[in-house]
């Protein structure tokens, strides 16, 4: 599970200025990746997601040059279809994860350019037939299962991370 690394600091070491603190805080950089490398330092949660999802990207095919989403665009997690962020069966908690760009923009693009037509054809359903609360009555059970394979095939953020928390935890000691 780790061990908690607790750093003795002498209180002259608080008022270093210049040259002094930049060799201070290279000595602090070395050792903690010493340490990571010994696997004795607790990583933070993106280091510790970093392999899985980009195994879950690459299998995905997200790994590669995407376009920018439009400015306006319907952001993951926030599009037709989505279950929001308290919706889902057994979903009781959050994690939040600051991601480098090299993760975070192949996930977001590929998030929204795989789903994109997906979205449109969602769209499209909801124009002829209304939202899913309202198309509940007004839909035919056909139009309705239509509806739900659209929607399945939406790919979010969310998915993904809660796939690479899994596969994170399952390969843990």
């Amino acid at each position: 599970m780790g061990q908690t690394m607790v750093v003795a600091v002498r209180p002259t070491d608080l008022d270093l200025r210049g040259p002094a603190r930049r060799q201070a805080h290279a000595r602090i950089r070395a050792e903690r990746d010493r340490l990571r490398e010994d696997s004795r330092h607790r990583v933070n949660r993106w280091r510790a997601l970093a392999p899985a999802l980009r195994t879950e990207l690459e299998q995905r095919g997200f790994l590669r040059e995407w376009e920018a989403i439009p400015d306006g665009a319907a952001r993951a997690g926030q599009i037709l279809g989505g279950i929001g962020p308290h919706g889902g069966a057994g979903l009781t908690g959050r994690l939040c994860v600051v991601l480098p760009d090299v993760l975070a923009v192949p996930l977001t693009r590929g998030v929204y350019w795989t789903s994109l037509p997906h979205v449109t054809a969602l769209e499209a359903w909801a124009d002829r037939w209304g939202t899913a609360s309202t198309a509940r009555r007004t839909a035919t059970p056909e139009a309705l299962d239509e509806r739900a394979l659209l929607a399945a095939q939406i790919v979010t953020t969310g998915q993904i991370l809660r796939t690479t928390l899994e596969h994170t935890l399952q390969s843990s000691p």
